[in-house]
């Protein structure tokens, strides 16, 4: 969110509207100081539309780094942990938040040649950020929690924020060179990299200060081996940034069972990777709801938020709707619409698919409170797909009704297919994203 600009709120948190989102979620950016951190003047009328505002905070002031400066990555100095706590609290406190991180993108250190500091792929841009080592992380938590169960009570704790989901679970940073482009940036150094979270031969490769905890990220770890840190989260906050996958619950934390929330809190198509746009096409929009998709079905996610309305440095896909200065309204805004309008939060909640579906067809299926059923299916394919499925374990539907964005199509209604016996046959279209809703 940007300082200085206005949003659709109307369009973007309601179902009212041809065009309306039913977004539920509005994050909003810590300024060093403790103030508003680029955050329009009104964005409180999202919550007065029911929206939940949680917050998450860049870097420290630069005399409480051990960097002297507020870029450039460099770490909290341990004698500032109460003080730091104590004005993240502080902030989410006055603008009562339902949940606050207390870093973003802790294993991110920004960069820019014009700055003197060399990057690896180049960045364009030089802006605040704060690095900490998974062991770092695990401290501060478990000095933070105490002041916010004390300044404010009502929020949630979030951590880590990591910009790369697999530096949750791991040391491994994500690679695109096999595609011609570049490792991810690894500001503390472990120089392993894969897309891959169980790939031994990159994990060999990882440097010993990583693995033994002098660096190193592996956050969830950390965090999960001290019961006070462990204690002190409410809620596992990621990104999906570079590998544009989600990882999963790990065996060997909490006996594999998830027992945090997981909110995927920020994701886009940025430069160097995948998807980096511009481009407003079907295409791209089948790639962010294989995100959305990855997020929900692999990483047991129970939120999924994309960084901005609009591109706002460069022309890319920053933006979920617009372009730097376009006016078409981005596929990829339908097709998380095709989540955002159907799945509803606090009443539905994602259940286990089973049987294999076609070839480059992604399904995952929801069931609300009330028995409601909705089913989201991905097609990749140039040509239209038949799937048959079968609704179990509770009553099923009479009918399910398609709701379709393609080439051509924006949530368009189809015609409803009848459920005979528990079943339905699912009817895709070409590149599209079709959410089926019981009836």
């Amino acid at each position: 969110m940007q300082s200085g600009k206005t949003l659709p709120w109307q369009q973007l948190f309601t179902l009212e509207g041809e065009k309306a989102l039913g977004l539920s979620i509005l994050r909003i950016g810590m300024h060093e100081n403790g103030g508003h951190r680029d955050v329009p003047s009104d964005w409180q009328q999202a919550r007065m539309l029911g929206a939940r505002v949680i917050g998450s905070c860049w870097s420290a002031p630069a005399g409480w780094k051990d960097n002297n400066s507020t870029t450039g990555g460099g770490h909290l100095k341990a004698d500032y942990y109460d003080d730091w706590a104590m004005r993240i609290a502080d902030y989410a406190k006055t603008n009562d938040l339902y949940a606050m991180s207390i870093g973003n993108e802790t294993d991110f250190a920004s960069c820019s040649p014009s700055q003197g500091r060399p990057c690896s792929p180049p960045l364009t841009d030089e802006y605040e950020s704060m690095v900490y080592t998974g062991k770092e992380l695990a401290a501060f938590v478990k000095v933070a929690g105490p002041i916010f169960k004390e300044r404010a009570p009502n929020t949630k704790l979030i951590a880590p924020e990591a910009s790369l989901w697999i530096h949750v679970w791991s040391n491994l940073s994500p690679t695109n060179k096999a595609n011609g482009g570049y490792d991810s940036s690894d500001p503390l150094g472990c120089g392993c990299f894969s897309n891959d979270i169980n790939d031994a031969a990159a994990l060999a490769k990882c440097d010993t200060k990583c693995t033994t905890g002098e660096a190193g990220y592996d956050y969830g770890h950390w965090l999960a081996k001290d019961p006070a840190s462990w204690d002190a989260l409410d809620i596992l906050g990621v990104h999906e940034y570079e590998s544009q996958i989600a990882y999963a619950w790990p065996a060997d934390v909490t006996g594999g069972v998830r027992t945090k929330e997981v909110w995927q809190t920020e994701m886009s198509g940025v430069m160097y990777w995948p998807e980096q746009g511009p481009s407003t096409d079907i295409n791209n929009g089948i790639a962010v709801a294989k995100w959305i998709h990855s997020a929900l079905t692999v990483g047991e996610a129970s939120a999924w938020l994309y960084w901005w309305y609009e591109a706002y440095y460069q022309d890319d896909n920053e933006g979920l709707a617009l372009t730097k200065g376009g006016s078409t309204i981005a596929k990829r805004y339908y097709t998380m619409g095709n989540f955002s309008r159907y799945i509803r939060p606090d009443v539905f909640h994602a259940v286990k698919v089973a049987g294999p579906a076609p070839q480059k067809v992604l399904v995952s299926a929801y069931k609300g409170d009330a028995g409601e059923v909705v089913v989201v299916a991905i097609n990749e394919t140039n040509a239209a797909v038949e799937v048959p499925i079968a609704i179990t374990g509770g009553t099923a539907p009479a009918s399910m009704t398609p709701y379709v964005t393609s080439s051509s199509q924006n949530w368009a209604a189809g015609t409803a297919a009848p459920v005979m016996n528990g079943s339905f046959q699912a009817s895709l279209p070409a590149t599209s994203v079709t959410t089926f809703v019981g009836k």
